[in-house]
């Protein structure tokens, strides 16, 4: 069976397949992210409840941050989306993509130096 972190990891490299196989999708990304108002509510509403249902079950289980907030994950996708949207830009896409989910991974807590 698979984990939330696993399930969670999946379906980032799922949503970043679509948004980069879609003619046009980084640039609507784009106007989304800059323009602070979303023409797009009911499927970003969408992306969201998925993301935060994956990302919730994995901080509960204690596999990923639960500092992190599904808002700031999926600007980090739609950064992910947009500055690696060509075909010959997948390998980058996929080094982002672990860059950011490594990032999400619960360590534990860093020791205050003395």
């Amino acid at each position: 069976m698979e984990t939330g972190a696993e399930a969670l990891r999946a379906w980032t490299r799922r949503f970043i397949d679509y948004a980069t196989a879609k003619l046009g999708m980084p640039e609507a990304l784009r106007a989304v992210v800059d323009s602070g108002t979303n023409p797009y509510a009911d499927s970003h509403e969408m992306i969201q409840a998925a993301l935060s249902s994956l990302m919730d079950a994995s901080a509960a289980a204690g596999t990923i941050r639960s500092d992190i907030s599904p808002t700031d994950m999926f600007a980090a996708l739609a950064g992910i989306a947009l500055t690696s949207a060509k075909p010959e830009q997948r390998e980058q896409a996929e080094r982002l993509l672990d860059l950011a989910l490594d990032g999400l991974e619960s360590v534990p807590p860093r020791l205050p130096e003395n």
